[in-house]
């Protein structure tokens, strides 16, 4: 692979888009691709198969597509893989020394929208092992100046790769590159934190972020001066559509009405035009700078820390104290903070003071009267519906209006 890589960036604000180009590594859990067959090709391992091997070396070659597909249902029984295959993005919710399968390393565009690369980068605990790999393989750039010549000529673009054998790499830099890692991201939590008053005791409401942003500069100069002037404009200046109206062949003067008409329909308001804002740098941390100078000027964003995760994340409502990460499957913090907020509301209302107070004279009327069994069997009912009724509660299934009636119902009995 080559030491440098060109980062591209482009920031659109009206639409709060960042699109972000650079080398990432994506997760495989089994061999072949069937869409893809560029990694069989680029296969990396001493395969014990012999037939498996040659098949993956006449497929790279075979003209024809009757005797593909013959050899890709071969290979799926060798190898025992599904038919479709696509690489996944690794996140925080992945243990990777706990994964079986392969990655490979892929010029990758994210179009970011709160998923901003930058978050993520200040979010991980390089103490902890596994998010250092996290960074070694999602943000790969930054290793082609790092890695000795063995490792850079070893790991090659669109090649597979055992991911044992991306841990034994990544873990031969670990302790030279822990505390420099730990350094940058200090510098970006830092003025974060001070531009969007997560560790600021300063009052500065009346502020803009990009204000505090440029007081944080002047404050101190130095922080990020390697980073300002690292990197190409690209710009073009030129409005543009990202969805266009009509297609450009069609953009001639006889056609002025139809063109009217459709950037009338298309954009009545005129503010789906936009000027994307171009970058490119062969500097991970300037990428992320350049983020950071985009966001801080869309005043109406917020960057918080997520009070389940810890981790940080970008919100339009400055109220929202939990992110859309996923936390467990099919669960994000999001959907853990609304049931905590639901409980906490639920145990403030009086409601629920007045179902407890139902609960313990139900109680004390079946322990008084233990031979009267419709005491017993109505206090176990009640004590059924009434965990399920407050889980409902809690997980937004109901309202409290709906637990409030039953409640009262039970009053009664």
């Amino acid at each position: 692979m080559e030491r440098k890589n060109t980062i591209k960036i482009s920031f659109e604000p009206s639409y709060f888009s960042q699109i972000f180009i650079h080398i990432s590594g994506s997760y495989m859990s089994t061999l072949v691709n069937k869409n893809n067959n560029r990694y069989l090709s680029n296969f990396k391992d001493d395969w014990y198969d012999e037939e498996f091997g040659e098949l993956i070396l006449e497929l790279e070659k075979c003209p024809s597509e009757s005797r593909k597909k013959e050899i890709l249902n071969r290979l799926e029984v060798l190898a025992n893989t599904q038919t479709r295959v696509n690489p996944i993005p690794l996140s925080f919710r992945h243990n990777i020394e706990e994964l079986d399968g392969y990655i490979v390393f892929e010029p990758t565009t994210s179009i970011e929208h709160y998923d901003l690369a930058l978050l993520d980068f200040i979010s991980y605990d390089f103490n902890v092992f596994n998010d250092y790999l996290l960074f070694f393989i999602n943000f790969f750039d930054y290793f082609t100046d790092e890695l000795d010549e063995k490792d850079i000529d070893y790991i090659k673009l669109d090649t597979l790769y055992p991911i044992d054998e991306i841990i034994e790499i990544a873990k031969k830099y670990y302790a030279k590159e822990k505390e420099e890692l730990i350094h940058y991201q200090s510098l970006f939590k830092q003025c974060i934190n001070f531009v969007y008053d997560i560790d600021n005791p300063i009052d500065m409401k009346h502020l803009t972020h990009k204000q505090i942003f440029y007081l944080y500069n002047q404050i101190y100069p130095n922080v990020f001066s390697e980073f300002k002037r690292n990197f190409n404009s690209v710009d073009i200046l030129d409005y543009q559509y990202l969805q266009f109206p009509f297609k450009p062949k069609d953009a001639k003067l006889e056609n002025i009405n139809n063109l009217i008409d459709a950037i009338e329909e298309k954009d009545p308001t005129g503010r789906k035009l936009v000027n994307l804002n171009r970058f490119e740098t062969n500097n991970l941390f300037t990428s992320f700078y350049i983020t950071l100078f985009n966001v801080v000027s869309v005043n109406s964003m917020y960057i918080k820390i997520c009070g389940n995760c810890g981790r940080y994340f970008i919100t339009h409502k400055k109220n929202i104290s939990y992110c859309d990460r996923q936390a467990a499957e099919y669960v994000t913090c999001k959907d853990i903070g609304n049931k905590e907020y639901q409980r906490r509301k639920l145990e403030n209302d009086s409601t629920y003071d007045k179902y407890r107070k139902i609960g313990s004279r139900k109680q004390l009327r079946a322990s008084r009267n233990p031979e009267i069994e419709m005491y017993q069997n109505d206090l176990k009912q009640y004590r059924k519906i009434g965990k399920q009724m407050y889980k409902d509660v809690c997980d937004g299934k109901i309202s409290n209006e709906d637990f409030a009636k039953w409640v009262d119902e039970q009053d009664k009995s």
